[in-house]
């Protein structure tokens, strides 16, 4: 089964979000000109582009924002217009210009139809040969960068494949520094707010806004936890399903809660470290996971930063 990569709609599925079906796909590929990749077209089988879970770029010994500030991977639609780089780097650059920009002799730029139009001073592109003579079968995946490029654009990141860029894609990054855990139960989230409550001397708040747009729940708890005195978490208690039927993580409907546990005061680089920070919560929350069904549905990727960690010890 294909593992969903996708954040939900919490207000639910649209006729434009909902996932597209094999002939839709094959319509879009007509018009490109190119198949996609087979795990591409099983992902936008289960929805039409959007946010990912998983949002930064585990590649060559280093770990870097990639999808930041809010960027998806697009829909198969037309992408204002754009379909592929060339069609972008038209509307500022002379078609001249960009015709004589490679150092190569062979330049197809109708050959990178767009996999996100990130924040428009860089691109994701699928590449079916673009630099070479003869086309690809099987696309690669590259990483342009467009504003500060002398020629219009330049590549900076260059995987071999869809499933390659999925597979080095993971939680981390100032949008990805929460804990979460999910818990299975049959109580109602009144009853297991109650719980955390008592065993953690907290007193969680009921919510019913939909926090910024993110929630879509008849309601919510929300409070902060006090892991020392210089060390603060916010703590939110949700369930899973949105009244929408969409999941907050529809890849374990089986845990009908989920506790989010994100440290915000006391560091400075809140998503590092997270093997050690993981250490420290788990011990805090060790006497409500005691007699609960419970896992943590994610955690941010571990990249050490010894001069943080040291901070944070030294609070204790």
């Amino acid at each position: 089964m294909i593992k969903d990569i996708w954040k939900q709609p919490s207000a639910g599925f649209t006729e434009e979000t909902i996932g597209r079906t094999e002939d839709q796909i094959l319509q879009k590929e007509i018009e490109i000109g190119f198949k996609f990749p087979a795990l591409y077209k099983e992902h936008i089988k289960l929805q039409n582009g959007g946010l990912l879970w998983k949002s930064a770029l585990n590649y060559n010994g280093e770990v870097n924002e990639l999808l930041c500030n809010a960027s998806v991977f697009d829909p198969i639609i037309n992408h204002n217009g754009y379909k592929t780089l060339k069609d972008v780097l038209l509307e500022y650059m002379d078609k001249e210009k960009l015709e004589n920009s490679s150092d190569t002799n062979f330049l197809y730029l109708d050959r990178l139809p767009i996999l996100s139009t990130m924040g428009g001073d860089t691109i994701l592109c699928f590449d079916y040969g673009y630099n070479v003579e003869n086309e690809y079968e099987t696309p690669e995946i590259v990483y342009f960068e467009l504003e500060c490029a002398e020629n219009g654009y330049e590549e900076r990141i260059r995987l071999k494949s869809y499933d390659e860029l999925i597979n080095n894609l993971v939680y981390y990054g100032y949008e990805s520094t929460s804990f979460y855990i999910g818990v299975k139960s049959n109580e109602s989230i009144d009853k297991i707010a109650e719980w955390i409550n008592k065993s953690l001397g907290l007193q969680l708040e009921i919510k019913t806004d939909d926090y910024y747009g993110w929630y879509n729940f008849e309601k919510w708890y929300w409070g902060e936890l006090k892991l020392n005195t210089s060390l603060l978490a916010n703590i939110k208690l949700t369930p899973n399903q949105f009244l929408s039927n969409t999941f907050l993580f529809q890849n374990n409907k089986e845990f009908n809660y989920v506790i989010d546990i994100d440290l915000r005061l006391g560091v400075d680089s809140f998503q590092d470290n997270s093997n050690n920070l993981m250490s420290i919560l788990m011990d805090k929350f060790q006497p409500f996971l005691l007699d609960i069904d419970w896992t943590f549905l994610e955690v941010p990727f571990h990249k050490e930063n010894k001069i943080e960690l040291e901070k944070i010890m030294q609070t204790f």
